[in-house]
């Protein structure tokens, strides 16, 4: 599933990616990949609230395809296609917050993703309804989406007992 999952986000970055401009939009793809890599890193330590189940692939190798081409990939098609008019923008995140929950959701009735320690797919669509705006936020203001990071993952730590 994981190994279809990146032929098929390569193959709709190529055609739907901005890739003229791609070096306009690469810090904000790290900042999606540094952020799950330090999801894994701290969860790793205690415990997961979600994680990806190994497929063909073992679980470093499904975690390594998800943060160094799944994600920046989707964050990079986007940001390459976010509209300029506010009320065209409301819809596009709309759009992306359906389809990327609704991925979450087959993953998860398919056993691709497990919820653990009272994460569940409630919280997951919460999670992505923030983290569409906090990409776009970090692609036009870099300090302010790297400071409000900072907070919003304290929040989540709080509210999981990690801290």
């Amino acid at each position: 599933m994981h190994c279809i999952l990146v032929i098929l986000v390569i193959i709709f970055a190529y055609f739907k990616g901005d890739w003229h401009n791609w070096e306009r939009y690469y810090p904000s793809m790290l900042y999606i990949s540094v952020a799950s890599f330090i999801y894994e890193f701290i969860s790793h330590s205690h415990f997961h609230l979600w994680e990806l189940e190994k497929g063909i692939l073992n679980l470093m190798g499904v975690h390594l395809l998800h943060n160094i081409l799944i994600n920046p990939l989707i964050g990079f098609m986007f940001l390459s296609n976010i509209p300029s008019s506010l009320k065209k923008q409301i819809f596009y995140y709309a759009k992306w917050i359906v389809l990327f929950w609704a991925a979450e959701w087959l993953a998860n009735r398919f056993s691709f993703i497990s919820y653990h320690n009272g994460w569940n797919i409630w919280w997951s669509f919460l999670f992505v309804i923030i983290m569409f705006p906090m990409i776009h936020l970090h692609y036009v203001h870099k300090l302010r989406a790297l400071f409000l990071s900072v907070i919003i993952a304290a929040i989540y730590l709080y509210l999981f007992d990690y801290l």
